[in-house]
C-alpha cells in the first residue's frame, strides 16, 4: 500500500476509486488496519501542531510509529510510512479527516420480502459485517439484527433493520435499495451510509457518508433528500425532523472498533475513556480547559494505548486513579 495513497484519504483528497482501493487493503489483515488506525490518530494529533504538543513531541510519536511499522515488515520490505519534517507537519496540520455518515430506521412493513429471508444479530460489543447478494456491504453494531432476503428479486431490493449500521450500496438505478426501521425508511441507488435506529429509542438518525438518499416515513411518504456530510435526526412520536451538517467519521468509524471525536475539549475525552475502560483518569488540563481536539482511538488496543495518545496530543500526564 503506498503510504501517499493514505495521506490522500486522511486530507479528504483521495477519489472514491482510491477510498475503494483503500478499503480492500483494510480487509486483508489485522496489521493494515492497526498501520492505518495509528497513522490516523497521529494525524489528528498533527493538526494541534500549534498546540503545547509542538512540533518535537509529534516528530518523535511519528518516527516511534513508523519504527514500530519498519519491525514488522522484512528486512527486504521495510519502508518509511511518515516523513516528520517541519514542512509536513504544517501541511498535515492545514487538512482535516474524510467524513463518513450515518443513518437509521426499522422494521415495519414485510410483505416486498423474499419468503426465503436470512436473519443476523449481533451481541453487545459485536460488530458483524456481511455482503448481500447485490454486492451490498453492510457493516452491524452491537444489539443490532437486519433481516434480508437470501436473493433479492422484484423491483426493489428492501432490507429490515432494528438497531445501527453502515451500509456500502451496489448501484443499480432500476432497483432502489430500501432500508426499512420502526421509525422511518431510507431509499438510495448507490451509496454509503449510517443509520441508528433502535425500535425502543425515541429518536432515529442518518448520516449520509457519499451518493444520495432519501428519507420517508414508515408509509412511503418522502421527508428530505440528503447530500453528504448531513446528518437527519427524526423523532417519529412528534415527526419532527432536523438536518444538520456533521463530521461524519464521528458516525461511521465505530465499525473498524474506533471512537471518533472532533471538536471536544480534554474533559470530553476523559470521559468516554474513562466510560470505555471502566477507569478513573486523572489530568491536570485546566491551562488547556478551552481547547478543543479531534481524536480517535481503537477499543482494543486498550487503555494504556490511548492515554499514551492523549499525552502525545496535549503534553499533558495522565494517571489512572
Amino acid at each position: 500500500m503506498n503510504e501517499q495513497l493514505i495521506y490522500k484519504y486522511l486530507s479528504g483528497q483521495a477519489s472514491r476509486a482510491e477510498e475503494l482501493e483503500l478499503l480492500e487493503w483494510l480487509t486483508v489483515s489485522e496489521d493494515n488496519k492497526k498501520i492505518f488506525f495509528e497513522m490516523k490518530a497521529i494525524w489528528s494529533a498533527v493538526q494541534h501542531a500549534g498546540s503545547p504538543v509542538g512540533p518535537i513531541k509529534i516528530e518523535n510519536a511519528l518516527l516511534e510509529i513508523n519504527n514500530k511499522i519498519d519491525q514488522s515488515l522484512p528486512k527486504n520490505r521495510r519502508v518509511s510510512f511518515f516523513t516528520y519534517n517541519k514542512k509536513w507537519i504544517a501541511y498535515a496540520a492545514a487538512v482535516v479527516f474524510l467524513i463518513m455518515l450515518p443513518l437509521t430506521y426499522l422494521i415495519n412493513d414485510k410483505h416486498n420480502i423474499s419468503s426465503h429471508e436470512a436473519y443476523v444479530t449481533t451481541n453487545s460489543n459485536d460488530i458483524k459485517t456481511i455482503i448481500l447478494s447485490d454486492g451490498t456491504k453492510v457493516w452491524l453494531n452491537s444489539k443490532t439484527s437486519l433481516t434480508y432476503p437470501e436473493k433479492f428479486t422484484g423491483e426493489r431490493r428492501e432490507v429490515i433493520l432494528d438497531g445501527e449500521a453502515f451500509f456500502e450500496v451496489t448501484k443499480d438505478a432500476t432497483h432502489p435499495f430500501i432500508v426499512k426501521t420502526s421509525s422511518f425508511r431510507v431509499k438510495v441507488l448507490g451509496t454509503s451510509f449510517n443509520i441508528n435506529s433502535y425500535k425502543d429509542s425515541f429518536l432515529a438518525n442518518t448520516v449520509l457518508e457519499s451518493g444520495k438518499i432519501q428519507l420517508q416515513t414508515t408509509e412511503g411518504q418522502n421527508l428530505i433528500t440528503l447530500r453528504p456530510g448531513q446528518q437527519a435526526i427524526y423523532t417519529p412520536g412528534t415527526k419532527d425532523l432536523e438536518v444538520r451538517n456533521v463530521a461524519v467519521n464521528e458516525y461511521t468509524s465505530w465499525r473498524y472498533g474506533l471512537v471518533s471525536m472532533n471538536n471536544v475539549t480534554i474533559q470530553d475525552i476523559v470521559k468516554s475513556l474513562e466510560e470505555t475502560y471502566k477507569i478513573s483518569i486523572q489530568i491536570d488540563s485546566v491551562h488547556l480547559r478551552n481547547h478543543r481536539y479531534n481524536f480517535t482511538y481503537k477499543k482494543d488496543e486498550g487503555a494504556e494505548e490511548a492515554i499514551r495518545m492523549l499525552q502525545y496530543m496535549t503534553g499533558l500526564n495522565c494517571k489512572v486513579k
